[in-house]
């Protein structure tokens, strides 16, 4: 059976199980504190969302990875749906599925050793209703399914949103999720760092906080959920994918951020990715299509 130990992603860890050598990933345990590495230095991260590889084509993600290497960011984040896999747990081709995941990895180890790489999973990842066996397949592949991360003093928070959108299929290990989301915000160590920002596939609403639910959002009482406990914790954003379009709302202080598709655009958004500048003091952040990226990032 599929067992849910503390998901703090560890780099030996990622690196075996997805032989992804060109992968580098921090490792930050806030339970037991984290050191004050906070830099007066602005930097810049890549948010990047929904490759969708075979709906998404190989050639396009391998194009965000081209960018990404000439930019020089500090790490990458891709908000899940890294792969076009069936929704559905009945349907799942996993021939096709080892197939997609392997051009995935390929392409992605070409990825700098010197750009940090955090992946999220997405629906067409685990399943619109994952279960132990899909959640199990996607960690052998790609890494843990939630986990913190740091950089130059700030909080980073990545979840596994499948499991909030619908957890009947896995709840014990939605429910380990929870409480590990819980328990992480409310650390001391958490409350000294300098920015929170949080990643998920879902975006947590379309226009507001306190709409009902639909296909790409949140349930309203887990989201109101997760807000209460993101503003608690004062968590400055929250970037999400899933929609394959930019969305842009706020719950009160806290940034709702969606972000539109590497691979398959199904809005007004050409395809491409976010740069998101981090000052000491704020936070800034603009959607490229990759014919209008910048050739140099400029604070």
């Amino acid at each position: 059976m599929y067992a849910v130990k503390e998901m703090q992603i560890n780099r030996r860890d990622f690196m075996r199980t997805t032989g992804l050598g060109a992968a580098v990933l921090a490792e930050a345990s806030w339970a037991g504190g984290a050191p004050d590495t906070r830099s007066a230095n602005p930097y810049f991260f890549i948010q990047m969302a929904d490759p969708q590889l075979y709906w998404g084509s190989v050639a396009s993600w391998k194009q965000a990875i081209a960018c990404a290497n000439a930019l020089k960011p500090a790490f990458v984040v891709v908000c899940g749906d890294l792969l076009n896999c069936h929704g559905s747990v009945a349907k799942r081709d996993y021939k096709k599925d080892e197939q997609r995941a392997k051009d995935y990895l390929e392409a992605t180890a070409s990825l700098d050793k010197n750009i940090g790489l955090y992946n999220l999973a997405g629906n067409h990842d685990v399943c619109n209703t994952p279960t132990p066996e899909t959640l199990e397949w996607y960690t052998k592949r790609f890494g843990k399914l939630w986990y913190t991360f740091s950089h130059a003093g700030d909080f980073f928070m990545a979840m596994e949103s499948d499991l909030v959108k619908n957890p009947s299929g896995a709840p014990k290990v939605a429910r380990q999720q929870t409480e590990w989301i819980k328990k992480t915000l409310l650390s001391p160590a958490v409350k000294k760092t300098r920015h929170r920002i949080v990643f998920m596939h879902h975006p947590m609403c379309i226009k507001t906080p306190d709409e009902p639910q639909q296909y790409f959002n949140l349930p309203p009482e887990a989201r109101a959920e997760l807000l209460k406990m993101f503003a608690r914790a004062g968590v400055r954003a929250v970037f999400s994918g899933h929609y394959h379009g930019n969305l842009y709302a706020k719950s009160g202080d806290i940034e709702l951020v969606t972000t539109s598709s590497t691979g398959k655009a199904l809005h007004k958004d050409p395809l491409g990715f976010r740069i998101v500048k981090v000052y000491p003091d704020r936070i800034e952040h603009k959607y490229y299509g990759y014919q209008a990226l910048p050739k140099k990032v400029v604070f």
